[in-house]
């Protein structure tokens, strides 16, 4: 075999030698784009499940909140240990009505916040009139302000509970990623919200009012947010008070 013919066979090995490590190298930068992409959804997935978890947990302290009760179940107080010692419905804050003379009190305490929205307590002049952009799109306005001037609720705020003990670390309002709001609606006036709420008890009589619940939590990544809303009837008919 002459040696230009040995250089050839040389040349051409080695051009598939090449070819066979570019082919490795491609196959294994697929491999790990798969996997970067999978870890990617996976933790994108955590996020959004981390979100809704702290979500739910706001809307058990508003409930908590509007049924005057701290975290740990008992009526509210000036209780040692917690800050905001629940609302007061003495002086000129606003809190939860229990009759219709409660709500003309409260209605000229909420003219002065953003779309009559006050610590966490809204009375829209209709159930249409807070849509869904009020809560995202408005959110910069919605979550302005601070102590009793602040449009939105965080959490623990008026119950006391803590975030970092209850395992939610969005929670924090530190973090200023998590916030609720409640529309206050006579049910006699909430029938565009009753309708597609299935089972949804009659209030009682001498607490004739409904409230819708708004829970916003941005996650740890930006694209991460999560609005909940639901109707609570904290005084069912044939409820003792």
């Amino acid at each position: 075999m002459s040696r230009q013919t040995l250089d050839r066979q040389r040349g051409v090995a080695l051009l598939v030698v090449m070819a066979v490590l570019l082919l490795a190298s491609v196959s294994l930068l697929g491999g790990l784009q798969t996997g970067w992409l999978g870890e990617r959804r996976a933790g994108s997935g955590s996020d959004a499940q981390r979100a809704f978890a702290a979500a739910e947990a706001l809307v058990r302290d508003a409930e908590l909140d509007i049924l005057g009760l701290r975290a740990d179940g008992q009526p509210c107080g000036r209780t040692a240990g917690i800050d905001s010692a629940c609302r007061q419905a003495a002086g000129t804050g606003v809190y939860f009505p229990q009759d219709d003379d409660d709500l003309d009190i409260l209605g000229p305490r909420l003219a002065g916040g953003y779309r009559q929205c006050l610590q966490g307590i809204c009375m829209p002049a209709s159930v249409d009139a807070l849509d869904a952009k009020a809560w995202t799109e408005d959110l910069a306005a919605m979550t302005a302000g601070e102590g009793d001037r602040a449009i939105a609720a965080t959490y623990g705020r008026y119950t006391g509970a803590k975030p970092g003990a209850d395992g939610h670390p969005l929670l924090d309002p530190a973090r200023s990623a998590a916030w609720y709001w409640v529309e206050v609606f006579r049910y006699a006036d909430a029938a565009a919200i009753l309708t597609p709420v299935a089972d949804l008890p009659v209030p009682d009589r001498r607490h004739p009012f409904i409230y819708r619940i708004h829970a916003y939590v941005q996650g740890l990544k930006p694209g991460t947010r999560v609005h909940l809303r639901t109707v609570f009837v904290p005084r069912p008919q044939n409820q003792n008070p």
